[in-house]
Formats: C-alpha cells, sequence, structure tokens
C-alpha cells in the first residue's frame, strides 16, 4: 500500500467523526511529532473522482479525512502544510463502517505491563520528561510505578472449614410466606436472618432441657 504526500489543505474531515481527543493530549501528539517527525499515515478517501488514485494527479482532488482527524489538528498547530496520506477507496456507507471503527477497534492496557512498561521507561526518562511524551500525567506515572514495585501478594489458601457451602431445602408456598416475613423481621442479609433464626430455635431447646 503505497504512502501519499498530500497537502493539508486537501483534506476534509468527515463531519460524522466522534473521536474527540482531549486538547492536552493533542499538543502531546504534536510535541511527538515536533520531536521524532514521525506519525502513523493518515486514511484518507477520494472526494472529487473515487475511481482516481493516479498519484500524478492529487494535488487537484480533496480528499475525506477516515483516520487521522487529531494528527491534521497538531501537523497544522506545526504549521505542516502537507500530511502522509494512504488512500483508500470507499464510497459513503463504507465510509461510516470505517470512521465507526477504526478508531474503536483496539487493545486495552494491562495495568501491570503497562506498570513494567513505564518502570522500564524510567531507567532512560525521568519522570517529568515521561509525563509530557505519554498520555498519563505525572501522578498517574507515579501510581504506576507503585504497582511495578509492587510485587502482586498472593492470597492465603482458606481453610476448608471456612469455605462458604450452599444449603438447598423446599417449603411448601404458605411456609416460605412465614419464613420470609420471619427473616424480614430479623433483618440483616439472609444469611444473617437465617443463622439469628436458627441461634434461637437453638437457644429455646436447650432452655426447655431438663437440668
Amino acid at each position: 500500500m503505497q504512502t501519499l504526500t498530500l497537502k493539508l489543505d486537501n483534506l476534509r474531515p468527515h463531519p460524522a467523526n466522534s473521536n474527540v481527543m482531549p486538547d492536552h493530549l493533542i499538543e502531546k501528539l504534536a510535541n511527538h511529532i515536533q520531536r521524532t517527525g514521525n506519525y502513523p499515515p493518515l486514511i484518507v478517501r477520494p472526494l472529487n473522482d473515487k475511481s482516481n488514485s493516479d498519484p500524478s494527479t492529487t494535488d487537484t482532488h480533496t480528499y475525506q479525512i477516515l483516520d487521522g482527524h487529531h494528527r491534521v489538528i497538531a501537523l497544522r498547530r506545526l504549521e505542516h502544510h502537507t500530511a502522509q496520506c494512504v488512500i483508500w477507496q470507499a464510497d459513503d456507507n463504507q465510509a461510516l463502517v470505517l470512521l465507526a471503527s477504526l478508531n474503536r477497534l483496539q487493545g486495552q492496557d494491562d495495568p501491570r505491563k503497562r506498570a513494567n512498561l513505564v518502570g522500564l521507561l524510567t531507567e532512560q526518562f525521568k519522570l517529568a520528561s515521561l509525563a509530557d511524551l505519554l498520555p498519563e500525567r505525572k501522578d498517574q506515572l507515579k501510581k504506576l510505578l507503585e504497582i511495578n514495585g509492587r510485587p502482586p501478594s498472593p492470597r492465603p489458601p482458606q481453610p476448608i472449614e471456612q469455605m462458604p457451602l450452599a444449603v438447598h431445602f423446599f417449603l411448601l408456598p404458605h411456609q416460605k410466606q412465614q419464613l420470609n416475613k420471619a427473616l424480614h423481621t430479623l433483618g440483616g442479609s439472609r444469611e444473617e436472618a437465617l443463622m439469628s433464626l436458627l441461634n434461637q430455635h437453638t437457644e429455646s431447646n436447650t432452655s426447655n432441657l431438663p437440668d
């Protein structure tokens, strides 16, 4: 797939784009582009002649952005006049599907692995520098470093006699109503009310035993 250099003036944002990036992250994106000169190419589709993908005529065509709206904003802030783009052929319906999926089909960071990655970065960069480079704020990076420096503590095995057990019994409808009424009167969780009812029954039987 060929990457072409297109004029920013020839790029149009898609009016249905729903992906919004906070301004402070756009600023970090612009800083990254300024520092490295690198960014993922934009994905665009031709608006004038959808069948024409001849690189020699790209300057005379306008293109609609499918992926890369924030990169365009960042490039404009840096006073760039062109952007690296990949041209995809897509009709209006296909464009909507791509717009709805390209910005959302992504994984999520595992917190502990992210913490490990930040820990590796701190071997080369100061925390303040990382806060300028990464999406996280300085306080968020500190929390990740705390996770990275603290191995997960395994839970001790629970004794078998302390493990909860399921108890099942069957009642007639009127008996169930009586039980529910008694449990409601005792209050607390259903389990606590049942144990309280059992204790009352045990104490009652014990008091009736002959001395």
